[in-house]
């Protein structure tokens, strides 16, 4: 990536979504994606796009919050030991 002095040049208007609004993204921090790093990009949201929409829709409202969570650590049982 670098950083972009002038508007990305690399877009054309058959962008698909993702490269919209990730080129959006790095436009905003002042960064520009090659051809290659916006095929790893596409790749990463192709790989784990299904996974990230399925833990947001998924109803996890119910599961009641590890006591005492310590992100450093494995997480604990609920059930004394």
């Amino acid at each position: 990536m670098t950083a972009a002095s002038e508007p990305s040049e690399a877009s054309s208007g058959n962008d698909s979504p993702t490269r919209r609004y990730a080129r959006a993204g790095l436009e905003l921090v002042g960064l520009q994606a090659d051809e290659a790093e916006m095929a790893v990009i596409e790749g990463a949201d192709t790989l784990y796009r299904p996974l990230i929409v399925a833990l947001m829709e998924a109803e996890l409202d119910e599961i009641e919050p590890e006591p005492g969570a310590d992100m450093s650590g494995p997480p604990r049982s609920l059930e004394p030991s």
